[in-house]
């Protein structure tokens, strides 16, 4: 797979300074986690994936998370177990055959619903787990979250490669009394598994639905105070100095309007402002402006080369190459190594080059 994949021919494109990479479920962790992208949401219920998949209907996807948790009703579960079972092993008849081959296949998770559903899952889907990039873990916290972790350890210590994607979205984390502990002691549990976590995600959703508040279609959840001063704490424990996690970003829940659009635009210019990359998204039509909006600018580009050149302690600051801007090495030099990381993932702008042309260009605008 490769981001834009549609406007890259023989390794150039009129739109590209330098083109996005090629990557599978095999990449190596330190880039993987950084191309998750816009990872499209699906019930487990739902019984045309493994066609679609197989078809490419959707040729800007590349994560796809099939859901057995919020997008199913209680009454649905079972359902949704068993259609996951026929749906990967569909997928592994396509692979045996030569009809998908592993550079084609999306980046596919399970989100399960506790850590008894994800060792009956483990149990159910035994070798079709080798169609899976990994799981994604609701609600983690201490109380349950090394309950997870371990499983999904033990399975890797089998021969599968599986990574963990822990969603934080617990009242003990929305509760200001409880939060900096939580998510510290999250941390530290993180950091022991640090291996097989390949992204933390955050649950907006769930900490506006336990305030009893929702953003509008004109506003971001920045907006949004309680969940802004959630949003602060967790980016300051999982994002400082250089931490070895990528954390992403909350799902836009609007779609079908040129509002819906704008809106998602403007609450991922704060999410990449912020240091996030990566995104839940619930509609197709998300797929490309996210992932467009994760592409390096030229500008951007330079300034992180330039950084990452001259950290070697001859100088400390320098005027950019686009003379409006100073680079200091040090302050700026864990920026220019996730800014030059993102680059490889999502590719650089040609200079002239906007975002918006390119996820135009995506859609056939």
């Amino acid at each position: 797979m490769r981001f834009f994949e549609q406007l890259v021919h023989d390794g150039k494109s009129e739109c590209f300074y330098q083109v996005p990479m090629e990557f599978n479920k095999t990449t190596d962790k330190s880039i993987l986690r950084y191309c998750i992208g816009a990872a499209l949401y699906m019930p487990a219920t739902r019984k045309m994936i493994s066609q679609e998949i197989i078809a490419h209907k959707y040729p800007a996807c590349t994560t796809i998370v099939l859901d057995l948790e919020d997008a199913l009703g209680d009454l649905q579960v079972v359902e949704g177990e068993e259609n996951l079972l026929h749906m990967l092993s569909d997928l592994a008849s396509a692979r045996a055959s030569e009809q998908l081959h592993i550079d084609a296949m999306p980046l596919l998770f399970v989100r399960v619903r506790s850590p008894q559903q994800l060792e009956k899952m483990i149990e159910q889907l035994g070798p079709y787990q080798q169609m899976l990039t990994g799981y994604v873990l609701p609600k983690f916290s201490t109380k349950d979250g090394a309950h997870y972790l371990e499983q999904i350890k033990k399975q890797n210590e089998l021969g599968y490669t599986l990574y963990a994607m822990p969603i934080l979205e617990s009242q003990a984390i929305l509760n200001k009394e409880s939060r900096l502990a939580e998510l510290l002691a999250i941390r530290t549990l993180l950091e022991q598994f640090e291996a097989i976590v390949l992204n933390v995600r955050i649950g907006s959703t769930d900490f506006c639905g336990a305030l009893g508040i929702r953003r509008s279609i004109q506003h971001t959840v920045y907006d949004l105070a309680t969940v802004q001063d959630c949003l602060a704490d967790i980016m300051n424990v999982f994002l400082r100095d250089e931490s070895p996690f990528v954390l992403s970003g909350s799902v836009w829940e609007f779609f079908g309007t040129d509002d819906a659009v704008a809106g998602l635009l403007r609450e991922i210019t704060f999410d990449t402002l912020n240091g996030l990359i990566g995104k839940t998204v619930i509609h197709p039509s998300h797929i490309e402006v996210v992932q467009a909006k994760y592409v390096v600018s030229h500008e951007e580009y330079c300034d992180a080369a330039h950084i990452i050149e001259q950290s070697h302690g001859e100088i400390g600051v320098e005027k950019s190459s686009y003379g409006n801007k100073m680079n200091e090495m040090k302050p700026h030099f864990v920026w220019a190594k996730r800014m030059l990381l993102r680059a490889q993932a999502y590719g650089v702008l040609k200079p002239g080059v906007s975002y918006e042309q390119l996820f135009t260009k995506q859609v056939g605008v």
